[in-house]
Order: C-alpha cells, then sequence, then structure tokens
C-alpha cells in the first residue's frame, strides 16, 4: 500500500543528510583551498569522517524508502514532470551513494588510513597509491558538482511547488507537517 505521507524518520533522514552534503561541499571547498598545515589536515579528517555518515544515512534512508515506499506525486503534475521527477530523485540517490563510496574508495588508495572520527579505521583495500587515488578523487569532484548541481535543481523544484504551484510537495517533506 502506498503511503499518503512521508514517516518522520524518512524527513529526518532527508533534511539531515542535507544538511550534511551542504556541510561537506563547504568544508572541500576550504580544504581545497588552504596552505597546508595542522587545519587543512583536520578538515579532511572531518571531510572523510562526515562523508562516511552520509553514505550510512542514505543506506538507512534507502531502507527505510524501500520498506514504506514514498507518497505519489501531487494530483495534476503534468506527465514530464512525474518522469523528471521519479528520473532527478534516482539520480540524487544513486550520486549520494556514488560520491562518498568514490572519496572512501580514492582517499584509501592514495591517503590511507580512512577512519570514521578516529575511532574506527574503515581503509578499503584498494592498492594503486597515489596515481590511482587520484583518479578516483577526480571522478568524485565531478559526481560532487553534479549532485549539487542536482540539489539545486531539487530544491528549486520544491520551491516552485510551494511558491508557484502552491501544491503540498514542500510541506509534505517539512518536520512537523503530518498527513498533508
Amino acid at each position: 500500500m502506498t503511503p499518503t505521507h512521508y514517516s518522520s524518520t524518512q524527513k529526518a533522514l532527508h533534511w539531515v543528510v542535507a544538511v550534511l552534503i551542504a556541510g561537506l561541499v563547504l568544508v572541500a571547498i576550504t580544504m581545497v583551498n588552504l596552505g597546508e598545515g595542522d587545519l587543512q589536515n583536520r578538515l579532511y579528517e572531518l571531510h572523510k569522517s562526515f562523508g562516511l555518515t552520509v553514505l550510512a544515512l542514505v543506506l538507512a534512508r534507502i531502507l527505510v524508502r524501500l520498506s514504506r515506499g514514498a507518497p505519489e506525486l501531487e494530483a495534476g503534475i503534468p506527465a514530464w514532470q512525474r518522469r523528471a521527477a521519479h528520473a532527478s530523485h534516482a539520480a540524487l540517490y544513486g550520486l549520494i551513494l556514488l560520491v562518498p563510496l568514490l572519496g572512501w574508495a580514492g582517499t584509501s588508495a592514495c591517503c590511507a588510513p580512512v577512519n570514521w572520527f578516529g575511532l574506527v579505521s574503515l581503509t578499503l583495500p584498494i592498492s594503486g597509491g597515489m596515481p590511482v587515488g587520484e583518479r578516483i578523487l577526480g571522478v568524485h569532484k565531478l559526481a560532487a558538482f553534479l549532485l549539487v548541481f542536482l540539489a539545486l535543481i531539487h530544491a528549486a523544484a520544491a520551491l516552485h511547488h510551494h511558491l508557484i504551484r502552491r501544491d503540498g510537495t514542500l510541506r509534505r517533506m517539512l518536520p512537523g507537517h503530518g498527513r498533508v
């Protein structure tokens, strides 16, 4: 049976992942523009740890979505927009998985160890050293740019639904809004 609303868990995972990704982008921009030193190293470690956290949270989000489903799109949305919404959501989920996986793989290859907040070593057994790591991290960077671009389109579409169409698309993902 298709649910009529997003659960509190789905909403929390959506917003926590969105905020973490925004923070990861800001940290990434900062860390690559700093000179080498302790601050840059700390930012890289935080970026890796929060990236792994996003990976775990998006896996949880996918499991919740698979088990619970998602409400139907609002009535009256044209077919092309329905197809675009489904394609963009699939692409967002894919990129939210792919970007941290690439970062994890690239860092494991070139710049081990990969530690989650200094508590657990999660280095992947990937060989090739710096040449392989840099290639993987180059793809990570491109995928991250694509993720940011799609996330901005996603946010613009939500605002379009809220401000122009005046439907419940955005409200149903806002915290505290139940069966809207």
